[in-house]
């Protein structure tokens, strides 16, 4: 009995279909985390298969669900989740549409997860609001945002690794003056 994301996608190729940057990225954070590590040495197809990326279907590797969020390519991302995207909202003011010549800025970022992640985080980050230090015998000042990092990256990875991916929506980051709001179809689980 497999789960919904080890569903296999016949048409999936991991050849053909699966970014070999995003595979090399979730190769690079694995070795920072644990530069040991058994998988290190393995196969792409070794590995991709043990994270259930892929699967066997009449003796040849298909994509999974998984595989194909995590790994995807531009082209297989949008043939197969064209709403599995990230749009970051700019609103002007506190209020949704508080100027209706003005609306909103949207930036649309898509990509596999393995690195998507990183972008959203860095798109999030360079618009908070940051405080500056000057360190004692330093000739630099310091940028610290006044959200913590982690504190970002956990939410943009909450939003995006507990969505519903049945639901053809985007994850929405919407930023007004005062506050973010993170918004994933589906509900919290």
């Amino acid at each position: 009995h497999h789960t919904y994301d080890e569903t296999a996608i016949e048409d999936i190729d991991p050849s053909q279909d699966f970014d070999e940057a995003a595979i090399a990225a979730y190769r690079d954070a694995r070795a920072e985390m644990s530069p040991d590590a058994a998988e290190l040495g393995w196969t792409d197809e070794e590995l991709l298969h043990a994270l259930c990326a892929t699967s066997r279907k009449e003796g040849r590797d298909v994509g999974t669900l998984c595989g194909a969020l995590t790994f995807g390519n531009a082209v297989c991302l949008r043939r197969h989740f064209p709403l599995a995207r990230v749009d970051y909202i700019r609103v002007p003011g506190r209020e949704w549409v508080q100027d209706p010549e003005h609306r909103f800025q949207t930036v649309e970022m898509r990509g596999p997860l393995v690195t998507l992640i990183s972008k959203v985080v860095s798109q999030v980050l360079d618009d908070i609001p940051k405080a500056f230090s000057l360190d004692e015998g330093a000739v630099r000042r310091r940028d610290i945002p006044i959200v913590p990092q982690k504190v970002i990256r956990e939410l943009v990875v909450n939003a995006l690794v507990h969505r519903n991916y049945r639901m053809r929506q985007p994850v929405q980051i919407i930023r007004y003056s005062n506050r973010i709001e993170f918004r994933n179809p589906g509900h919290s689980l």
